[in-house]
């Protein structure tokens, strides 16, 4: 997974880019199919927003969140990741579960006219 973290109208420290860094690598565990993160940190007065956008298999996935402190944001984006990761392996997982189901319902459909012709 390719990650890239970069700051808006303020410079970011290496500690907060190691930080934004492990909690997106801890996205993994949620879908494996992960292949870019991008997330950007930008200042607005006193706030904080972040903004995490994933390219996951056949979709993007955007995450938003605003607060005071940087690593406060970063915790909240990546929660907020965290939840649409798994939504989006449900919807993954139920539409394999359908194919599934479809061709098997094909295939007993065959085998019961197969068995009425003789």
């Amino acid at each position: 997974m390719k990650i890239k973290v970069s700051g808006r109208r303020f410079e970011l420290t290496d500690a907060v880019k190691k930080r934004a860094t492990t909690e997106i690598e801890k996205l993994d565990k949620f879908f494996d199919n992960i292949i870019s993160a991008n997330l950007v940190l930008s200042q607005a007065n006193y706030r904080i927003d972040g903004e995490l956008s994933m390219n996951v298999s056949r979709s993007k996935l955007v995450a938003k969140a605003t607060t005071g402190d940087p690593l406060a944001t970063i915790e909240m984006v990546t929660d907020k990741m965290a939840q649409q990761l798994k939504k989006h392996k449900g919807k993954m997982k139920d539409r394999q579960q359908r194919k599934v189901a479809e061709r098997k319902s094909d295939v007993d459909v065959e085998n019961s006219e197969e068995e009425g012709e003789y």
